[in-house]
């Protein structure tokens, strides 16, 4: 502080200079832009992705109006019109004062009135939770369907957004998980995925869903390679795992995969040579290629922690994932496709929603739903497996 020009410091607060770009902040109005060293502290702290956010909304206060003019519009929102105020960026609140010639930034944190769950499903925003274990009910191939359905209420809750990792063990959730079905179903993925593996907490990077088009469109984008924002912010994240020295276990599941295998190819490329070996992941059900997927974790030094856990019923990651292409791979998996939908059906008939435990538990959860046509399809292939000697 000492060092400072006199026209960088302004009481406690500095001249706000861009960590990512290095250089000084000036609006069109010419305003200066302050930071507390606190807010500043906070700043730099964040992942990339956030952090990036959070700095293009604190270089556009410098073109915030001054209180004056504010009350000279009638036209202008109310929080220009104040001498302390506030503006939500991207996940998070910046609270700030204005002068005639100054913008200084007071605090920074999450904006826990937009995170979580939202009445309107559509408006959830893709952000770190932390998940916590509520009881000590888990999913196995002698559940029964009323176990099956309480899993949604006795497993797993949030406890809050966060802005990093501070767990051993993370998840990615797939396609049409609002923010509740995300916490307890990456839950069970995760007890599933870490079985030896004591933990009471993991931290949620949650896939918010709009619509099953819009999701199924980001899938796409991210399989051909074109970065959706969601892999480009889960790249942020991983590079921050790496930065904190902090081992972690993740576990994605349907288009988690998609979009973990497409943050480590966003990394490769904008991060050439930074190793992510502090990260390993599991996949369950996932839409990414294998094949593309082993080469892109070579690279950067992510190991698996278990061999994959797909269905062979399952669409997503023989089809959606182009890994099993053969005529009964796709005869099996569209004949089970609206079973992958799970509309009006027990979530146990599903070969997708939760944790693949082996062809025989799949089995025993068909007859259980009283669907004895489907359990005949596979138990036939059980039975062709066999004497293929697999």
């Amino acid at each position: 502080m000492q060092d400072q020009k006199p026209n960088e410091v302004l009481g406690t607060a500095v001249r706000f200079s861009n960590p990512l770009l290095s250089q000084k902040s000036k609006g069109k109005t010419g305003r200066a832009v302050y930071i507390e060293p606190a807010a500043q502290e906070y700043l730099l702290d964040l992942n990339g992705y956030d952090q990036l956010q959070v700095c293009k909304g604190i270089e556009a206060l410098a073109s915030t109006p001054s209180p004056q003019d504010g009350m000279a519009s009638t036209t202008r929102p109310d929080f220009l019109k104040a001498k302390f105020a506030s503006a939500s960026v991207f996940n998070y609140v910046i609270k700030y004062g204005i002068s005639s010639s100054a913008i200084i930034v007071t605090s920074i944190a999450l904006n826990k009135a937009i995170l979580g769950a939202q009445n309107e499903k559509s408006s959830e925003r893709s952000a770190l939770y932390t998940v916590e274990r509520i009881g000590n009910q888990k999913f196995n191939a002698q559940s029964s369907l009323k176990e099956i359905d309480d899993l949604t209420l006795k497993t797993w809750r949030a406890k809050g957004a966060t802005r990093k990792v501070n767990t051993r063990h993370a998840a990615v959730n797939g396609m049409l998980n609002d923010h509740e079905k995300a916490v307890w179903l990456m839950g069970v993925h995760a007890d599933v995925a870490f079985t030896k593996d004591e933990f009471n907490e993991f931290t949620l990077f949650h896939n918010p869903s709009q619509t099953a088009k819009l999701d199924f469109y980001e899938s796409v984008r991210d399989n051909l390679g074109i970065t959706t924002e969601n892999a480009k912010q889960l790249a942020a994240i991983l590079r921050q795992v790496q930065q904190d020295g902090q081992p972690v276990k993740w576990v994605v599941h349907s288009q988690g995969g998609i979009i973990f295998k497409q943050a480590i190819d966003y990394h490769i490329k904008h991060f050439t040579g930074q190793s992510l070996h502090l990260n390993s992941v599991v996949f369950h059900s996932g839409g990414n290629n294998k094949r593309v997927t082993d080469k892109l974790l070579n690279k950067v030094g992510i190991r698996r922690e278990g061999s994959d856990r797909d269905n062979p019923f399952d669409l997503v990651p023989n089809l959606a994932g182009f890994n099993h292409l053969s005529p009964s791979a796709i005869c099996r998996s569209l004949r089970f496709s609206k079973k992958v939908a799970g509309n009006n059906l027990s979530t146990a008939e599903s070969p997708h929603t939760l944790p693949f435990l082996s062809l025989e538990a799949y089995h025993h959860f068909l007859i259980l739903a009283g669907d004895f046509k489907s359990a005949k399809h596979v138990d036939r292939y059980m039975q062709k497996q066999v004497r293929k000697g697999q």
